[in-house]
């Protein structure tokens, strides 16, 4: 086994137990066909994709290994491109495995509706190494990564009906309308692919102010009362594991 496997496998482990909760969030309503139950699948979807995506580098910033990291005799752009590797892998199994199981339990997606999903996916991907730069933790990182979707959301459910051409506020229903949703996430992703790859050749790990942690964001990226929250505690267990 030489280096190289042996860091994509240190990647992929901790994505692990993540990934088997987004998928059984994807298969739940092979077991309870319940219309409650599908929306819980959703959810899991909607939140699970970008953890996932965000794990990988969050990972580094919780247990503090991200210089320890960055002073390995290995081109950062190395780094970059087997995290991204094991992101993808991660992402679109799960986003698979998700697909499989609605489609199975009779949930079939309308083809708008699968390529809604598909560039959400993508964007999520994409914009996941920047955003967990900017914010130095998972649950920032997760918060940040998801404001353009919803953002997006907020955009289209504002429009003029005559517009959306549906009565229904968060699907476009022609294909002129999804055609737009489709290059914005997949604009959106390729600049913020581009922004989280420069980031992380040019980061420099001095924090902005002093702290238990030099690894988080100075004020000049982000509010200390937000830092203070993202940082891990000796109490509360369950938010570190995602902090």
């Amino acid at each position: 086994m030489n280096a190289k496997t042996t860091r994509i496998l240190k990647e992929a482990r901790p994505l692990l137990w993540p990934w088997c909760a987004v998928a059984i969030a994807g298969v739940l309503p092979l077991f309870q066909p319940l219309h409650s139950i599908a929306d819980i699948s959703s959810i899991g979807f909607f939140l699970g994709i970008p953890l996932l995506a965000t794990l990988s580098l969050g990972n580094e910033f919780q247990h503090r290994t991200l210089s320890l990291l960055l002073t390995e005799p290995v081109d950062r752009m190395e780094i970059w491109g087997e995290k991204l590797s094991v992101t993808v892998v991660a992402v679109l199994s799960a986003a698979l495995v998700c697909f499989v199981g609605w489609r199975l339990a009779g949930l079939v997606l309308d083809p708008r509706e699968s390529v809604v999903a598909g560039a959400y996916v993508i964007a999520t991907i994409a914009a996941a190494t920047f955003w967990a730069l900017v914010a130095r933790s998972t649950l920032g990182g997760l918060v940040l990564n998801l404001l353009f979707p919803i953002f997006m959301i907020i955009v289209w459910a504002k429009l003029p009906e005559r517009i959306r051409e549906t009565g229904y506020p968060c699907l476009p229903a022609t294909n002129t309308g999804v055609s737009i949703v489709a290059f914005v996430f997949l604009s959106y992703a390729g600049v913020m692919l581009g922004l989280g790859r420069r980031m992380l050749a040019r980061l420099q790990l001095t924090g902005g102010m002093a702290g238990d942690d030099l690894l988080m964001a100075g004020p000049d990226v982000m509010p200390r009362a937000l830092v203070g929250w993202f940082r891990c505690r000796p109490a509360g267990a369950f938010l570190n594991l995602i902090r």
